[in-house]
């Protein structure tokens, strides 16, 4: 006799077994081979060969290529699979059968149903080859074992970073929800309350603070209590002026090469629209293609009349229309949907323009070169502009400002005034060569 259990997907016949010699996997074959239940095997006399596994063989279902409904159905039958159903109804059952607290016949009862689904998953895979799908109501019909919540904690986490429609509750609502309606003190599984011990360690473990080391435990310099006094203080400010410059040339290139965020306030004015049951009649990117198109300066002037203390909000319907007539006669066409305040409908005009507004703005921000920038600012920022496409724009600016540095005061005493500035984290971007000589050595224990 063999030790044989089929492995569930590979192909089979009444007349093929195949041998696992593995130990676990034949004693939880051989924990549910009773010989006194079953008359059949009582010849079996040598218990080490007992766990033999039987499958039932199943003829494939034969259909004819060209019956259409037959095609459809194999096709069907191929892409639709239940090995999903049928992990989750496991797993159900697992946490009943590996948990301690439950009581034996129950975990027994579970034991024996978690091994029949491992089984159950080989048959439904082989159904896209034989047509025989195997029956699972017992399992996915009828609820025998609770749910566990941990699937449903498993479902909100790996969609965590999906984005949600404006109706639908944020992913931090939905957690919240979730561990408000479990009774945790009830839950003894210990997988099942991974979830709630994973959030209760969040919400008690203190954040982590940073403590910076002070100035006279890394540099030379510093030990001496009056080094500051000593600098000079016309190449202090110098130094001050340059770094001011630095900062601010890098944070205008972060902030032109990060794109414009506009129409944020378009799902306010899609779910206005959706409310009134007007979704079908306007487009919001309609909407905002047409009042796109006034100069920036008549925005900004509708804007202010709309902020007026008796502003658009509180008009009527008569004035609307001539508050319209006076500021966008142009739009004539739009002045039914925007009079419409409705379901917040004043909020449309006020959405739009705010949006196309800031749009403008952000526009104008993209100007790397303005009036008022300083000489200094200004060479930085053409080394950001001349630079190669090989080099980041950290690069370029930090090495012009390097160079306007060593014109003013030599490397290694430049390391004394940026760090009397509180400006020890732009060492490293512009004077890597020059903090050594000035770091203080310190003698670890061996």
């Amino acid at each position: 006799m063999l030790a044989a259990e089929r492995l569930g997907g590979a192909d089979y016949d009444g007349d093929m077994v195949k041998t696992i010699a593995d130990p676990i996997i034949n004693a939880c074959v051989r924990r549910n081979y009773d010989i006194d239940r079953f008359q059949k095997y009582k010849s079996l006399e040598n218990r080490e060969n007992i766990p033999l596994l039987m499958i039932p063989a199943a003829e494939p279902r034969i259909a004819s290529a060209h019956d259409w409904e037959a095609r459809f159905e194999a096709v069907r039958d191929t892409f639709f699979s239940r090995v999903g159903q049928i992990c989750n109804a496991a797993l159900d059952r697992s946490i009943i059968a590996y948990n301690e607290n439950s009581e034996d016949e129950e975990r027994q009862r579970c034991r024996e149903e978690t091994e029949l689904l491992a089984i159950l998953t080989g048959l439904e895979i082989d159904a896209a080859k034989s047509g025989v799908r195997p029956d699972l109501e017992e399992f996915l019909g009828q609820r025998t074992v609770r749910r566990t919540p941990f699937l449903q904690y498993k479902y909100l986490a790996e969609h965590a970073g999906e984005r949600r429609a404006w109706y639908e509750p944020t992913h931090a609502a939905k957690l919240k929800a979730f561990f408000d309606k479990v009774d945790w003190s009830q839950v003894d599984s210990n997988v099942e309350r991974l979830p709630y011990l994973a959030n209760q360690l969040k919400k008690h473990t203190p954040k982590l603070k940073t403590v910076p080391m002070r100035d006279e435990e890394l540099f030379t310099f510093a030990a001496q209590p009056d080094w500051q006094s000593k600098l000079d203080k016309g190449i202090l400010g110098m130094v001050s002026s340059l770094l001011k410059d630095y900062e601010a040339c890098l944070s205008r290139i972060r902030a032109c090469r990060a794109p414009v965020r506009s129409k944020g306030r378009k799902n306010d004015v899609e779910r206005i629209l959706f409310s009134r049951g007007q979704e079908e009649s306007w487009d919001a990117d309609e909407l905002y293609a047409q009042l796109g198109e006034l100069p920036p300066e008549r925005v900004a002037e509708v804007l202010e009349a709309l902020r007026r203390d008796d502003g658009w909000q509180f008009l009527d319907a008569n004035a609307r229309e001539r508050f319209l007539l006076e500021l966008l006669p142009e739009f004539d066409e739009l002045f039914d949907l925007l009079a419409d305040f409705r379901f917040g409908g004043y909020r449309v005009l006020w959405d739009i323009l705010l949006d196309i507004d800031q749009e403008n703005t952000a526009q104008n921000r993209k100007w790397l070169n303005r009036d008022g920038d300083s000489p200094a600012f200004t060479a930085m920022m053409e080394a950001y502009q001349k630079k190669t496409a090989s080099q980041s724009y950290r690069d370029a600016v930090s090495a012009k400002c390097r160079e306007l540095l060593d014109g003013i005061v030599k490397p290694v005493t430049a390391v004394r005034y940026v760090v009397a500035l509180g400006k020890r984290g732009l060492l490293w971007d512009l004077l890597p060569d020059a903090v050594l000589p000035n770091v203080l050595e310190v003698r670890h224990a061996e």
